[in-house]
């Protein structure tokens, strides 16, 4: 297996090149995919109106439990909605920006059906693994609440960045199979483990900063019509800001998998866990 050292650098700036290069497409996708699944979805979490008991005090977990699992059962369509629609476009997102052939519109929405098993197989898997440290590590935070959960939380974002590449693999390298698709992407990564975890770590947090920023000067102007204005005016916004980072994180996954992909020199073994 050749290893190759990421420049992210390079990845972001190839990334960004491909998305004003495509943009129009990126954002039919964009906002069909992912930003209307997410308006649905966030309209309806916003407007079950969670009771969280009064000001100043601590909520009580089962009631707040039991509210989630009444709004789940009464709304499961819109979170089938916010589940299948990024799915699909992240299949759309990058068999576009990962293709180097330059696929027509209707040969990406092709992708969808036939990727749509495999894409979520793996997500679900990947999923658990990422949470995995928390369940397995459970007694440790019960006797270290703080550095135990810290450490747990740092490991599953270790594995999340060895793993970010497995829906790159689906849908660019065709590899269907989930479990194939994850060794893959965990064997693609090797030796740039700590590069990923500092760039994603900055990238979200901005991500947040700038979400929390937009969210509270944009809610006083929404609420400044109405509680219905403001419900409406908050999902909408929370649906472009989740749209426009997961498109560039979707962008950035076909960078990285191009660059380390590609052939290189004299192969070098990598580390599995470096």
């Amino acid at each position: 297996m050749t290893q190759h050292k990421l420049d992210m650098g390079k990845a972001w700036t190839d990334a960004m090149a491909r998305l004003r290069a495509n943009r129009e497409l990126v954002g039919v996708l964009a906002g069909l995919f992912l930003f209307l699944p997410m308006f649905v979805l966030s309209s309806t979490v916003l407007a079950s109106d969670l009771d969280m008991g009064p000001p100043g005090t601590q909520p009580d977990p089962e009631k707040v439990m039991a509210q989630v699992q009444a709004v789940l059962a009464s709304n499961w369509w819109a979170f089938v909605i916010g589940i299948i629609g990024p799915i699909c476009g992240e299949i759309a997102i990058l068999a576009l920006l990962g293709d180097r052939t330059r696929p027509t519109v209707g040969e990406v929405l092709a992708q969808i059906p036939r990727l749509f098993a495999s894409m979520f197989a793996a997500q679900f898997l990947v999923g658990m693994v990422k949470q995995a440290p928390l369940f397995l590590g459970a007694p440790l935070v019960a006797m270290l609440p703080f550095g135990g959960l810290v450490l747990l939380i740092g490991i599953g974002f270790f594995l999340s960045v060895r793993l970010t590449l497995t829906s790159a693999v689906i849908v660019i390298d065709k590899r269907l199979n989930p479990l194939a698709a994850m060794l893959r992407s965990w064997r693609l990564t090797a030796g740039n483990s700590g590069v990923l975890m500092v760039f994603f770590a900055a990238l979200l947090s901005l991500a947040v900063v700038i979400a929390l920023l937009v969210i509270v000067s944009t809610g006083l102007i929404f609420a400044a019509f109405g509680e219905r204005a403001a419900l409406f005016g908050n999902a909408a916004m929370l649906g472009v800001m989740l749209a426009t980072y997961y498109a560039v994180s979707h962008a950035l996954s076909a960078a990285i998998h191009r660059q380390l992909s590609q052939p290189a020199g004299p192969e070098v073994e990598a580390s599995l866990f470096d």
